[in-house]
């Protein structure tokens, strides 16, 4: 008889433990439970060129840099089937490197990641209507993923992926983000 999933409460917050210097691995948990874990591939100047979730089980997602000259411009992609296709999930694109805003897409709407209010190391994930969807916080060599709001997992994926790399540039404070590009 097979166990039958450990039920996990909607605002349980998830903790992700990063390891390695050039080539990352971050693993995902949520109460205690593994989900899976992400590794980050660098390209041959340092950039981040390439991700891939692994979860424990279900289907696995790549984030790999679109061609284009912006920073944090990445496709989001889960590969069904096997291996045998991709499908497209969701989208990201940094405008500028002053603004420190990167925009999400995944769909329907654009989130909008940017620094948190105070002093430190974290963004918050605003949705355009409702606001403040969740906040990731750098708390000794972990992150931990606190959400407000229900979301696309795969979103969590893509935001965490964008700011990996860049929790320097969250030291001080963020903007208000801006109205959403349509």
């Amino acid at each position: 008889m097979a166990e039958t999933p450990k039920k996990v409460s909607p605002k349980a917050p998830y903790l992700i433990k990063p390891s390695g210097f050039f080539n990352t691995s971050h693993v995902f948990e949520r109460e205690g439970e593994v989900l899976g874990t992400m590794r980050i591939s660098r390209g041959g100047l340092g950039l981040i060129s390439r991700s891939l979730y692994v979860p424990v089980t279900g289907e696995r997602i790549s984030l790999d840099r679109d061609p284009g000259l912006l920073r944090a411009q990445f496709g989001c992609w889960s590969e069904i089937h096997g291996g045998q296709g991709r499908e497209w999930l969701g989208s990201s694109i940094r405008y500028s490197l002053i603004r420190r805003e990167v925009t999400l897409h995944g769909g329907t709407k654009p989130f909008r990641l940017v620094p948190c209010k105070g002093f430190g190391l974290g963004w918050d994930l605003h949705a355009p209507k409702t606001g403040l969807v969740a906040s990731f916080r750098k708390k000794g060599g972990k992150v931990e993923v606190t959400l407000q709001r229900k979301v696309d997992f795969y979103l969590l994926l893509l935001a965490y992926h964008n700011l990996a790399s860049s929790w320097f540039s969250s030291i001080w404070p963020g903007p208000d983000p801006t109205p959403p590009i349509m």
